[in-house]
């Protein structure tokens, strides 16, 4: 059996939860599912995951007025993707409710890493966040904030600080999920040696949020390696992940 490409059906589905399909995008998703048949498995797992995600975003934020330049914010961040670059305004957004929209469209509108930027963005942006970031943590202003990308296989991750300032978010999605007696565990490095950062698992459908209590500006490299749940203070296997801050 030839095995069906489900990418697309997962980015516009990204972007469904976050209130980021117009009609036309939501045209497309029909139309990619419908290709699909009503008999796919992968369809209705992927439709009941994102759906199962939007109904716990639902319960686990309360609003707050959003400022009319976070969509134009969110579509930055989608463009600084693999650029450690800082992070500024831009003027000139649409105010009410934000969209994960590109100006000049594609057949594959999102990718999972800018939908789970785009919901750490309406966190940090007035959203207050209780259940989904790992660690605690404070939203802060992200006209301020550094945006790095982490490499590797092992799925789409970043982090998100202020140089000089204590408190970092990791953020990702499509994350692999380590096997069940293991988590995933951030590293800094400073000089080369390893600081530990703080330990998570994947939410469902491989997104994840997590606190950093720690000031990244002495660090040079960061890390994430697959640890026991006694979150060791010394790395016990290689990285998966990695990121340069320099």
């Amino acid at each position: 059996m030839t095995m069906r490409d489900h990418s697309a059906i997962e980015e516009l589905l990204s972007a469904e939860v976050l209130g980021g399909l117009d009609d036309r995008d939501r045209e497309a998703l029909y139309r990619e599912m419908g290709e699909h048949g009503p008999d796919c498995a992968e369809c209705r797992q992927l439709r009941d995951e994102y759906g199962e995600v939007a109904g716990r975003m639902a319960f686990a934020m309360d609003p707050a007025p959003i400022r009319p330049e976070l969509e134009e914010e969110t579509v930055e961040l989608a463009r600084m993707r693999g650029e450690a670059v800082p992070y500024r305004r831009v003027r000139g957004g649409r105010a009410g409710l934000w969209l994960v929209r590109r100006r000049h469209r594609r057949p594959h509108i999102l990718r999972p890493l800018v939908a789970a930027a785009a919901a750490v963005l309406l966190f940090f942006g007035g959203w207050a966040a209780r259940d989904l970031i790992e660690g605690g943590g404070p939203p802060f202003d992200v006209t301020t904030a550094r945006v790095v990308t982490f490499q590797g296989e092992a799925g789409d991750l970043a982090v998100a600080y202020r140089p000089g300032q204590t408190g970092a978010y990791v953020f990702g999605s499509n994350l692999q999920a380590p096997p069940s007696n293991r988590v995933y565990e951030v590293w800094m490095f400073q000089e080369g040696t390893p600081v530990r950062g703080a330990c998570f698992r994947p939410k469902p459908g491989g997104t994840s949020l997590t606190y950093l209590d720690a000031n990244l500006e002495t660090a040079q490299q960061m890390a994430v390696t697959v640890e026991s749940p006694s979150c060791p203070s010394a790395p016990t296997t290689q990285p998966i992940l990695l990121a340069d801050l320099t």
